[in-house]
């Protein structure tokens, strides 16, 4: 393997793996290795010599005064007993009695809900860079798991059963308890690392203790190492999203031949086999990457402000939820689901439940696919809780639900199956909407936030293939939904006024209808014409062209609101402008590729 030379420390461990992933682990190798430094106090090898004389001291006893001040002594006594009174007499000083014995540094991981995904590959870099510096220092090298109490493995160049001791079970007070008593056994010269998250309790002794967390605002994971009460901390850039998943999930596998290694970097290219999703407040907006993960845009009120600079998470989700500025997503790590980043305790900080069986919760089988997904909150001690809704490929509507939110103890998230055979689903501020079609008949359910349970609110003798919602009429007192029921390839039944009105609309050239929204108070389909460059509304008395592009339009998007018009090309341009307008709001150019002109 040809690594850069600078990697050449760690050739070992990164022989371990295929290059294209070597690469990026050795960055991460880099980026940490100052923050770990070298063990101290050791020596490189056992010291075989006898102790004697170290030096000369003007201090000690008389056994071990130099020859030449006894010489003094005889030919000059009055001379000696002046030095010896002005502290002048010279001694041979002792070598220091230093115990020469190989230390021993033990590293204890947090392999829990909070460490998935991300933070265990800052996990891995350190498990190998703590390996190589006990072994430069002359020390044994242990690893533990802090779920797993008293279990030492010796095993300091074998990552496969590290990457094995994942757990969804979180450290508690017991297993740090009997970790402290294990560890009493320890010498007074050996090291403990502590590593993990910092909402987790500390041992009695540590001597290093590494917090692995997200950052905020920047894309990354922040380390912070404290040793010898010293704190250092790093802003750490994460591999590619794939090359992460590999590290974790397959890191000896090599990539199939027809795969490109992948690079490292932020590539804000976009995806155009998923539609970018709007936030619920319609401000913001993630749209997929190419080569995996979100970036994010900050949708502006008018042309006239300046664009902001787009945010970015390297992993691909497997669902995600834009609530003002905060993206919350569902990621998928071998068979865990991961839940972060939403409003509130219940799903704020990372959590990690077992993946539900495939009969009850059947995930997209395309890597990079996202799920429609949900969430309500309400935050009243004995209401419905923190739940996050997803539609699966089949169809099926589930929910992961939280409770207590304003206790000190939040139970763990419940799964639960809330409906089948769902062909439409939307959320509009706190209240979501969804369709179920059998038999021939589709009923429209709704659940509030308060809502323990989906409260049915319309039934039609049809059965529709899809169903699409808009939001209410704007200056209604009460809320007046709008939907669209598709009944067949061309036919349409546009519903309106709280489900009342029922109109019937024919789309018989080719087009695809991607929503519903108004021609001022009319219900009308949105439609993207069958060449892909015409965008109308359609209504029973009315079409209104609302955009032409000169590119074919890839992905279409309406806002929950029905206010703004979001559409990707296939050149990679995102666009956003009003539905009604014709100022763009944000225009996000395609990357252009190297050595292009």
């Amino acid at each position: 393997m040809n690594l850069p030379p600078q990697l050449a420390p760690w050739s070992e461990w990164l022989a371990l793996v295929p290059l294209e992933m070597a690469e990026p682990l050795g960055q991460m190798l880099l980026r940490l290795q100052p923050l770990v430094g070298r063990m101290t106090g050791v020596a490189p090898s056992p010291d075989t010599l006898p102790v004697g004389a170290g030096g000369i001291a003007r201090r000690g006893p008389y056994q071990r005064l130099l020859l030449s001040e006894w010489a003094v002594l005889d030919t000059a006594p009055d001379e000696f007993i002046r030095r010896a009174a002005s502290n002048e007499l010279l001694f041979s000083a002792p070598e220091p009695q230093v115990r020469r014995r190989a230390r021993l540094c033990v590293a204890l991981f947090d392999a829990g809900p909070e460490q998935l995904g991300e933070p265990r590959l800052v996990q891995m870099a350190l498990f190998i860079l703590l390996a190589r510096r006990a072994g430069e220092g002359g020390a044994g090298f242990q690893w533990g798991v802090l779920q797993d109490p008293v279990t030492l493995h010796v095993e300091p160049r074998k990552l496969r059963p590290w990457l094995d001791a994942r757990t969804l079970t979180r450290v508690d007070a017991a297993h740090l308890d009997r970790w402290n008593v294990a560890l009493d056994s320890l010498g007074e010269t050996d090291e403990v690392w502590q590593i993990g998250s910092s909402g987790c309790g500390a041992l009695a002794r540590t001597g290093a203790r590494v917090n692995i967390e997200a950052s905020l605002l920047d894309a990354g994971l922040k380390v912070n190492i404290t040793q010898r009460r010293a704190t250092r901390e790093l802003l750490l850039e994460l591999p590619a999203p794939d090359v992460g998943a590999r590290l974790l999930r397959h890191p000896f596998d090599l990539a199939p031949a027809e795969k490109k290694p992948a690079r490292a970097g932020a590539d804000d290219t976009l995806s155009l086999t998923q539609a970018p999703v709007f936030g619920l407040s319609g401000t913001w907006i993630a749209a997929a990457r190419k080569k995996g993960g979100v970036v994010m845009h900050h949708v502006q009120a008018s042309a006239a402000a300046q664009p902001g600079k787009p945010r970015r998470r390297h992993d691909t989700p497997l669902g995600l939820v834009l609530v003002d500025t905060m993206l919350g997503h569902v990621e998928r790590w071998d068979d865990y689901l991961t839940f972060d980043r939403f409003p509130g305790r219940g799903f704020g900080a990372q959590r990690s439940v077992a993946c539900p069986p495939p009969q009850q919760f059947q995930i997209p089988s395309e890597a990079g696919s996202w799920l429609p997904t949900f969430f309500l909150i309400d935050h009243s001690p004995t209401g419905a809780g923190a739940r996050v809704f997803m539609l699966d490929v089949a169809g099926k509507l589930v929910c992961w639900a939280v409770y207590g939110q304003k206790h000190k103890h939040i139970s763990e998230p419940r799964f639960q199956q809330v409906d089948y055979q769902v062909v439409g689903a939307m959320q509009y501020e706190r209240t979501l909407l969804y369709a179920t079609s059998e038999a021939n008949c589709t009923t429209m359910h709704a659940i509030g936030a308060k809502d323990k349970d989906p409260t049915d609110i319309a039934e039609f003798p049809i059965e529709a293939t899809r169903v699409l919602f808009g939001a209410p009429a704007p200056k209604r007192q009460h809320a007046s939904w709008l939907c669209a029921l598709q009944r067949s390839d061309q036919h349409w039944l546009l519903v309106d006024d709280n489900f009342k009105v029922t109109i019937p609309l024919m789309i018989g050239d080719g087009a695809t209808a991607m929503g519903v929204a108004r021609i001022a108070l009319a219900p009308a389909l949105l439609v993207l014409s069958a060449d892909r460059r015409t965008v109308e509304l359609r209504s029973a008395t009315e079409n209104r062209v609302v955009l032409q592009s000169a590119q074919p339009i890839a992905q279409l998007v309406l806002d929950p609101a029905g206010e703004r018009l979001c559409w990707l090309t296939d050149s990679r341009e995102l666009s956003v402008r009003a539905l009604h307008g014709s100022a763009l709001l944000l225009h996000v150019a395609s990357v252009p590729q190297r050595g292009a002109a």
